[in-house]
């Protein structure tokens, strides 16, 4: 944790230096979170029946895919 008193936040430091093309961290790809994987998810129905908050036409509407299936995976 970094800062001081209530004003503390995760992060890292590196204690070497790090050079051009470097990995830093490895995620596997079944592990990534993004708007396909979210949107053919169990709430894949929701996104299909409403589609002037969840469409492609619409602004944001794929950051409101992420948001909603982020919401759900936080509450479980």
């Amino acid at each position: 944790m970094f800062g001081k008193g209530k004003n503390t936040y995760p992060g890292m430091l590196a204690v070497d230096d790090i050079k051009q093309g470097d990995t830093i961290v490895k995620v596997p790809s079944k592990l990534l979170i993004n708007t396909k994987k979210a949107y053919y998810s169990e709430l894949n129905h929701i996104f299909r029946d409403n589609p002037k908050v969840f469409g492609a036409h619409v602004y944001h509407g794929d950051d409101n895919v992420l948001y909603a299936f982020l919401l759900h995976e936080i509450q479980k």
